[in-house]
């Protein structure tokens, strides 16, 4: 009973390395669109130019809001209209989403305490 009870929740949450590239670390740079501090992945949208002058729109995820507390962000942490560096690791399809292990802002001050890719 306890099985039935118990595992379906633990079959809910996913590993990042089923979505993102390990091996594959990206640095990328560009203008907060919108800051979403919600369960189950806070999300960043960000807006980058590339060298050829076109703007991509990328997603990027990072931890659990409560995760991210307990590392010094809260739901002011970014702002629309800020520029950004988020390091990470790009999704595996090739896709504009990456998983956000750090965020630089412009000045070069660290958004919270970088701890890596977090659950």
């Amino acid at each position: 009973m306890a099985a039935v009870l118990l595992g379906p929740p633990a079959f809910g949450h996913h590993s990042g390395a089923l979505f993102y590239d390990q091996e594959g670390r990206i640095t990328i740079t560009g203008v907060v669109a919108k800051f979403n501090f919600r369960n189950p992945h806070a999300i960043v949208e960000l807006l980058v130019t590339t060298d050829g002058g076109d703007e991509q729109r990328w997603t990027a995820e990072t931890a659990a809001p409560s995760a991210l507390r307990r590392r010094g962000w809260s739901q002011q942490s970014l702002a629309p209209g800020e520029t950004v560096t988020l390091d990470g690791f790009r999704a595996r399809d090739g896709s504009l989403l990456m998983r956000i292990t750090n965020v630089t802002r412009a000045d070069g001050t660290v958004v919270g305490v970088p701890r890596g890719v977090d659950n």
